[in-house]
């Protein structure tokens, strides 16, 4: 009876040692993904993220930058900082001229009370953990009437021809992929208001990311955050989505985009 409780039990991952060694492992994946993810009449989910900025976006702060993907699409901002902790992350950035950056902690930021004009945070904040700490550090650090704009995944909108995608990737894994929090539309608005944020734009649009390739399946499942998946049922999975590849084929990448001003 106690090895049938045990089953039960909800995943203990540790989720700072699972992503530290997930991004020194693959630095830059999560570019290389949302690079070739696209949606007509908008682009990639970065250009998507940027659109919500204003067109002289002054003083901005890139939080959990990762390569910096941001960076060569902000339209001369007064001055840029990327932060993050992945030093691996950091360095594929170094290297493209994307500076200058932190290596800091969005609970402890390095930066003087609202002396931001904008924050963005691409594909990072729902890693935020304790969110609440990390959106009253946000809002501390802009300046009133500043600008947070994020991005994160989320399971809709898809089309109905993305089942036979979610259906081969499930029964190669044999699980869903993982995330430390999931953070709902009406949730997260309520989060950022207790931190002194209002939510001004809200919305979900689906992304096609091409699976022309066994590259491209496996680019796409590695991309995943799958902490307790072993490397045979990956492995699986990336064999299924190789199954499907061809001209024309794609996988659903959805996306949130929120956009908050500081009250």
């Amino acid at each position: 009876m106690a090895s049938r409780k045990r089953r039960f039990r909800p995943s203990t991952t540790n989720w700072s040692d699972y992503l530290r060694r997930f991004h020194r492992d693959r630095p830059g994946i999560t570019e290389r993904l949302l690079d070739n993810a696209v949606t007509p009449g908008i682009g990639n989910p970065y250009e998507w993220l940027v659109m919500a900025c204003e067109s002289d976006p002054g003083k901005v702060v890139d939080l959990g930058c990762g390569s910096a993907p941001i960076r060569p699409l902000l339209v001369e901002p007064e001055t840029y900082v990327g932060v993050d902790v992945s030093r691996s992350e950091l360095s594929i950035a170094q290297a493209e001229g994307r500076g200058p950056f932190l290596e800091a902690d969005v609970m402890a930021l390095p930066l003087s009370d609202m002396s931001v004009d904008i924050v963005v945070s691409s594909m990072s904040v729902m890693l935020f953990d304790p969110i609440d700490s990390a959106l009253a550090e946000i809002a501390r650090v802009l300046r009133p009437g500043g600008r947070f704009v994020s991005i994160r995944p989320v399971t809709f909108p898809v089309d109905i021809t993305d089942v036979r995608v979610g259906l081969e990737l499930f029964l190669g894994l044999r699980s869903m992929p993982a995330l430390p929090q999931w953070l709902g539309r009406s949730r997260f608005a309520r989060i950022q208001a207790a931190a002194g944020l209002r939510v001004i734009d809200d919305q979900a649009l689906r992304f096609s990311h091409p699976l022309y390739s066994a590259e491209d399946a496996r680019l796409i499942v590695d991309s995943l955050y799958l902490p307790t998946v072993p490397v045979s049922r990956r492995e699986a999975a990336v064999r299924r989505l190789t199954r499907l590849a061809g001209p024309g084929r794609d996988v659903p990448v959805s996306i949130r985009r929120t956009v908050s001003i500081k009250v």
